[in-house]
């Protein structure tokens, strides 16, 4: 494998590609023509406009295996980044067996990141190492709820988790690398202050939680231009996937390392942008013609996973948005069944609706791991959960309690962390206590208190004779017993993953560390450290020069949904939002229903469209994950916070043509929905030019009126909100006499 942190030792173009092999034989075969276009694209900037299910992870692959074999490109010179791990893993293995020469660096951003500044951080002083620790969120929590109780702020009003978030988006915002000012109110004084507090407290530790991995590489890339033309020059081709979802960090980082040779290509669908409360920037993609010079533009546009009729109700559906692409996708594939639409009472029958057709699916063959549910909100599985069962319907919730997440893995994985990075106090606090050590919060107190005053990290204070003499009993002999310990595995840190695990594991006494626990779970924590070592092992085997710190690393940045269990068949439950990238035969996508799909904030919060055109997205995104059999569902009522609400079917259902449906009446001749009126009559009568009072809003004047009946519609501007679209039957509008 080629090192590519040896990158600034190399001439750009330096040396010759090395040839594959064996000639790569049919590589352009079964590709259509646009595909072929995209991968056969050499010098210039690229994008390519790829509908779902068009193959894109194809093009891409083979275009790195193109510009190797036939453009005289070594693999070494090429950067191909795509946002996640599972997505990355995928790429790098369709890549190694068209090209088994290695060397091509196939990542995530943040995974490309961590590399870049285990060899360059340095340059930023402020006494950056190399050995820094990553924090995840957890961790980046536990940091919080620390300062939080530090500065005696309520932590009830102020959750480590929201303030966690708060940070969070204000990176992956356009004041990035900035700090807050504290504001008038309370809150942004809170905020401002944990936040430098936060800061200060990364640094100290030597630690970097995900998102500061992007926003050190780019400053490292603005302010040490030398450096980054070492490495915009190295990678002659960079690419990137789901180009979409980049933030402007993402955006930035795209620009530098492209710089030199700007042979710059990337794949994407802005109708699948569902990633702004993130910080994804839709105008990255709507833009890159004018950003990047005049690139060549290939669509692809032929559809290799649905039917025709489940291609025409999605397409439906997203050609009501103006921010986008136009793309006409079409499909070789049978017409296929009629998209069927299931209206429900409440969410108890709703879910024995679906828990019924699951059962009908599986006794014309279907297996029950060819099934999904999606669903806009978290809160919506309880009760599909509860009917699923009843039914013995074997399902799996993609998004529970991870692997990683689990209490014995993270107290391990924070012992190792502690060890290749002294200085990480998160890691020191989740563990002085694991196994039982008897140091009390009083003892912790005491130690943190007298390290912050030395400005020393705290298990360099815990090994000083002079914290000893400030403890008393059992807490300073577990704080000695902790030191020693810590001075006995000092030296695993260099050892390869599974060793240095063997070694800890034995100096902790595991199975008496687990007993301790006492929660009946042993046999299962168990399992856990096994698969844990396991998990070390096969690191060793990959990557032999990657060691402890490599596998740390790679474990820091493994996703959420790489957790798929796919050894039983079960149907898969999992939001809108998870579900991105995914394919299934049968796919259920309940909850169509105003305020829900489209959500709240999209109707009365966004700014003018914005909002609900980024919902229309995510439930097209929802949509083309069907192969064969698509089902929408809705509810006349549904149970939220406690309270029932009477509900009102989606806008979005209006919008699929009624030929490609089945179950779902025009409303306007018979609502079929049981549980709803047609407006009050002064509703009908309302005139474009009037003006009228809502309740949030305020003062309004009418702009625009369609629809009629339950779907009739009303665009009203409000001076201090901007204009808003509200269902009359719900908006509750009063006109001013």
């Amino acid at each position: 494998m080629v090192d590519w942190m040896d990158v600034r030792g190399l001439q750009a173009g330096a040396g010759e590609a090395p040839r594959a092999p064996e000639a790569i034989e049919g590589l352009l075969d079964g590709l259509n023509e646009p595909q072929r276009a995209a991968v056969t694209h050499a010098e210039g900037p690229l994008l390519i406009l790829a509908g779902p299910g068009s193959g894109k992870t194809r093009v891409v692959t083979h275009r790195i295996a193109w510009l190797v074999t036939e453009h005289g490109v070594r693999p070494d010179e090429i950067l191909a980044i795509t946002f996640t791990n599972k997505a990355a893993r995928e790429m790098r293995e369709r890549v190694e067996r068209m090209l088994p020469l290695g060397g091509s660096w196939i990542c995530t951003f943040h995974s490309m990141c961590a590399r870049f500044l285990r060899r360059e951080i340095e340059v930023l002083g402020g006494g950056w190492t190399r050995d820094f620790s990553i924090y995840d969120t957890s961790d980046r929590n536990a940091l919080i709820k620390k300062i939080l109780r530090e500065k005696n702020y309520d932590r009830t009003r102020f959750r480590p988790a929201a303030v966690g978030g708060w940070i969070s988006d204000w990176k992956n915002g356009p004041d990035a690398g900035s700090m807050p000012n504290e504001g008038d109110g309370i809150e942004e004084e809170v905020l401002s202050r944990v936040m430098r507090a936060y800061e200060e407290a990364l640094r100290s530790s030597n630690a970097l939680d995900f998102d500061d991995l992007l926003l050190k590489t780019l400053a490292v890339f603005e302010n040490h231009p030398g450096v980054r033309d070492a490495y915009s020059s190295r990678f002659r081709f960079v690419s990137v996937d789901e180009y979409q979802d980049t933030n402007r960090v993402q955006y930035l980082l795209t620009r530098h390392l492209s710089s030199y040779h700007g042979n710059v290509a990337v794949c994407g669908d802005p109708d699948q942008s569902i990633y702004a409360w993130r910080g994804a920037d839709l105008r990255n993609i709507l833009d890159f013609e004018q950003d990047f010079g005049a690139p060549r533009v290939i669509k692809l546009e032929q559809n290799y996973r649905s039917t025709r009729t489940i291609l025409a109700a999605a397409q439906a559906v997203i050609r009501n948005n103006s921010e986008r692409k136009e793309k006409d996708l079409w499909s070789e594939a049978p017409e296929g069944e009629r998209v069927c639409v299931l209206e429900c009472g409440d969410e108890n029958d709703e879910g024995r609706e679906v828990a019924m057709q699951i059962r009908s699916l599986e006794q014309a063959g279907a297996s029950l791991d060819s099934i999904a549910v999606f669903y806009r909100a978290n809160f919506m599985q309880r009760a599909l959960e509860t009917q699923l069962s009843l039914a013995k319907v074997s399902y799996q919730v993609v998004g529970g309690v991870e692997f990683y997440a689990r209490r014995e893995v993270r107290d391990l994985i924070a012992y190792l962390k502690l060890v290749v990075n002294p200085t990480d106090d998160v890691a020191f606090m989740r563990v002085i206590n694991s196994p039982r050590r008897g140091v009390g919060d009083r003892s912790l107190e005491k130690l943190a208190a007298w390290a912050a005053d030395r400005r020393l990290p705290l298990l360099e204070a815990a090994r000083s004779a002079e914290v000893w003499e400030l403890l008393r009993g059992r807490a300073r002999k577990g704080v000695i017993a902790f030191s020693e310990l810590m001075d006995r595995l000092g030296g695993i840190g260099d050892l390869q993953a599974a060793t240095a695990m063997d070694a800890l594991l034995e100096e902790i006494d595991v199975q008496a560390w687990l007993a301790q626990l006492d929660d009946g779970l042993g046999t299962e924590r168990e399992a856990n450290v096994d698969e844990l070592h396991s998990h070390a092992s096969e690191f060793d085997k990959l990557y032999p020069e990657g060691g402890l710190r490599g596998f740390l690393q790679d474990i820091a940045l493994v996703g959420e949904t790489d957790g798929m269990d796919g050894e039983l068949s079960q149907v898969t439950l999992m939001t809108l939002h998870a579900a991105k990238g995914l394919e299934f035969p049968h796919v259920f996508i309940i909850g169509l229903e105003e305020e829900l799909l489209p959500h709240y904030r999209a109707i009365f919060e966004s700014d003018g469209d914005e909002g609900l055109e980024e919902e229309r997205r995510l439930l097209y995104v929802g949509m083309t994950r069907a192969r064969e059999r698509l089902f929408l569902t809705h509810a006349a009522c549904r149970l939220h916070f406690g309270q029932e609400s009477t509900r009102i079917a989606s806008r979005f259902l209006e919008e699929i043509p009624s030929e490609l449906v089945e179950g779902f009446e025009d409303e306007e001749e018979e609502t079929g929905l049981g549980a709803f009126e047609s407006p009050k009559d002064e509703y009908a009568n309302l005139r474009v030019g009037e003006a009228v009072v809502h309740d949030h809003f305020g003062r309004g004047t009418i702009e625009a009126l369609q629809g009629s009946g339950v779907n009739a519609r009303a665009t009203v501007h409000f001076p201090a909100y901007g204009s808003k679209h509200l269902l009359l039957a719900y908006a509750k509008l009063q006109r001013l006499r």
